[in-house]
């Protein structure tokens, strides 16, 4: 059997099938991390929204935190790829909202067209994440 021959996620099949000793164990894995790397690098492997979101948000909080101006937090590019994952990330907004609440507001009101903040809580990051919270389970939004 040649190497080639191993293939992901194939490897742990021969080493069962033939018997191999546990150095050839060790390569075969290898091998088939090695193959999957090559064939699947990191830009290019899947990533669910959540990870995406994730990694966004906290790109974001990084390089935000000692602005002051909500206009340019909302213009960060990892902002503006959050809002351009959809509706999607609604409940992960929502429960970044509940957990840690933040500037999210013009995120939430470019993806849902809708804004449920009363004129008198502008401002106020409490009060505006408990109108979005409120409306997040009016629409039946779970997260």
């Amino acid at each position: 059997m040649s190497v080639a021959t191993i293939r992901a996620p194939r490897a742990l099949q021969y080493v069962s099938a033939f018997g191999m000793s546990q150095d050839a164990k060790v390569i075969a894995v290898q091998w088939e991390e090695t193959e999957q790397h090559y064939w699947l690098p990191v830009s290019r492997r899947p990533q669910t929204d959540v990870k995406i979101f994730q990694a966004l948000v906290e790109a974001w909080r990084q390089e935000v935190q000692f602005l002051s101006s909500v206009t340019e937090m909302s213009l960060h590019p990892a902002y503006q790829r959050i809002i351009g994952m959809g509706a999607s990330v609604l409940p992960l907004l929502l429960r970044e909202l509940e957990n840690r609440p933040d500037h999210w507001f013009w995120a939430l009101t470019a993806i849902t067209g809708v804004d449920p903040v009363q004129p008198a809580d502008r401002g106020k990051i409490e009060k505006m994440s408990e109108a979005w919270l409120k409306w997040g389970k009016e629409q039946e939004l779970s997260w």
